[in-house]
């Protein structure tokens, strides 16, 4: 096969590598690229074919999960949305029950009700659980 072949379809697979970002074409990518050097070290048909396989195998068993695993680490302390506010601290802008009330939570105003009791106006709280669109609360400290 033409050395143009493996070039050609190295960037086919990386095009849609980019459609895709699972780096499983990345992977097939980066065989067809050693199958070009092949080539270019002269070597035939059958050893390119070969190398593109072997090469293909190698990096799907091995490179791309340990690639796959640094591309979706997350800093241990990240957290998002709804899980980033379990544990924040707020401020009650009404008495809290065990059935509703407002607290301000990172700039906000939230619905909220106590875990256990009733919590007065004012009095700085920290948020346990979100409800859907309910913070449940209780006394800091």
């Amino acid at each position: 096969m033409p050395i143009w072949m493996w070039l050609a379809a190295a960037g086919v697979l990386l095009i849609i590598e980019m459609l895709t970002v699972d780096l499983l074409f990345a992977s097939l990518a980066f065989s067809a690229l050693l199958a070009a050097a092949a080539n270019a070290l002269g070597f035939g048909v059958v050893v390119q074919g070969v190398v593109f396989g072997v090469g293909a195998v190698g990096s799907l068993m091995f490179l791309r999960p340990i690639a796959l695993r640094h591309l979706k680490k997350k800093p241990a302390d990240h957290a998002t949305n709804v899980e980033a506010l379990v544990g924040a601290p707020a401020l009650t802008l009404s008495e809290i029950t065990e059935n509703d009330g407002l607290v301000k939570l990172s700039g906000e105003t939230w619905s909220a009700r106590s875990n256990k009791g009733e919590i007065e106006s004012g009095a700085r709280v920290e948020v346990i659980a979100i409800e859907g669109a309910t913070a449940v609360v209780k006394r800091k400290g």
